[in-house]
């Protein structure tokens, strides 16, 4: 697992950032577990946010893969495929509320976590390691890892892109 600080130079940060929380970003309200076959941690009512398949199926689902190029093409990723990029925005609740351990798929890849913004959500793994929300920054791990993300409280929103990728030497 790494943690990088400060993944992207200033202007792309907000480039990415203005796009993401901007009021034309076409965000669909979806579930963030499946009750039928993952172990929620939260109530169903709370099953609950809106995301962005901007990269599936091998291919990209619109023009908002634009808004990411400046995160796979960086060079510390090294990104040689792409499995899946979804963007992930829920909303501000009275508690943190954690929604359930799960694995991104199937398969041996690698997960990176960008946060668009500061807020006090967060990202667990199963061993209990939590690395909080700070914007622009990029959270990089093994697929074999059980994690979870949150909502948060201090903020309107809690926003992420999360990338499953092979990397390249």
């Amino acid at each position: 697992m790494k943690v990088y600080d400060d993944f992207l130079s200033k202007k792309d940060f907000e480039f990415v950032r203005h796009n993401m929380l901007g009021s034309q970003f076409p965000w669909k309200q979806a579930t963030v577990m499946n009750p039928k076959v993952d172990d929620m941690l939260c109530d169903e009512i709370d099953n609950i946010q809106f995301c962005n398949w901007i990269y599936r199926d091998y291919e990209p689902k619109g023009p908002e893969f634009g808004i990411v190029q400046p995160i796979i093409s960086h060079p510390e990723l090294k990104v040689c495929s792409i499995h899946r990029i979804k963007a992930n925005l829920n909303l501000r609740t009275s508690k943190i509320i954690k929604h359930g351990f799960h694995r991104d798929g199937t398969g041996s890849f690698m997960v990176a976590i960008y946060y668009v913004n500061t807020n006090d959500g967060y990202t667990e793994f199963e061993d209990g390691t939590q690395v909080e929300s700070i914007e622009n920054r990029l959270l990089v791990f093994d697929s074999s890892l059980m994690h979870t993300g949150t909502t948060c409280t201090n903020a309107k929103v809690r926003c992420v892109i999360n990338f499953n990728y092979h990397y390249g030497a």
